[in-house]
């Protein structure tokens, strides 16, 4: 399926969806930069049940993508993060969006594994977001420091955690939607 040709996925969720003539102007104007062929994914439409919530997270998604970090960068995060959480909805769309922004199934399977791609700023994103979501605590001075060294500064590392905060958003809502995805399902990562 392209996502360019998505008209919706129609599906039943947990979350009632919302007809779009019930929504406040100000969430129907955010809604606007994720239309696609004049229409609304019905994640939306259920994500839409605290507005304030999904504008929230529609300026989020404006501000990363004005921010610092490629979208190579992003959907590799993203793609990490959504197999960390096991959100098969987002690693469908994610694996679409990354192979979309020119990773091979290869690579794909790799930073869903957290594995070394070979590009020095996104093998080090990578460990960032690791560590991050994985060590309590503050991060660790060296890894700051091998960030800094290979060009990853401050701004960078504030829209780090801002991608890592928008797709832990999207699983945990999810993961209580119970969201099937209108694409293919991701592969396995294998054991």
């Amino acid at each position: 399926m392209n996502l360019s040709s998505f008209d919706g996925d129609h599906t039943v969720s947990r979350l009632s969806t919302l007809a779009e003539n019930v929504l406040q102007r100000e969430t129907l104007d955010a809604l606007e930069a994720v239309r696609m062929n004049g229409k609304l994914a019905d994640v939306y439409l259920q994500f839409a049940n605290s507005e304030p919530a999904l504008r929230a997270y529609l300026q989020m998604e404006q501000a990363l993508a004005a921010g610092s970090l490629s979208g190579r960068e992003v959907e590799a995060i993203k793609l990490w993060v959504s197999q960390q959480t096991g959100c098969d909805y987002c690693l469908s769309i994610h694996t679409f969006k990354a192979s979309r922004a020119g990773f091979h199934a290869e690579q794909i399977l790799a930073l869903r594994r957290g594995e070394a791609i070979g590009d020095a700023r996104i093998d080090c994103l990578l460990r960032l977001a690791a560590r991050l979501m994985q060590v309590p605590g503050k991060l660790s001075d060296e890894l700051l420091q091998e960030a800094r060294e290979i060009g990853i500064d401050d701004g960078s590392l504030v829209d780090l955690t801002l991608v890592i905060s928008t797709i832990y958003f999207t699983n945990l809502t999810n993961h209580i939607n119970d969201s099937k995805s209108p694409l293919p399902p991701a592969p396995s990562i294998g054991s």
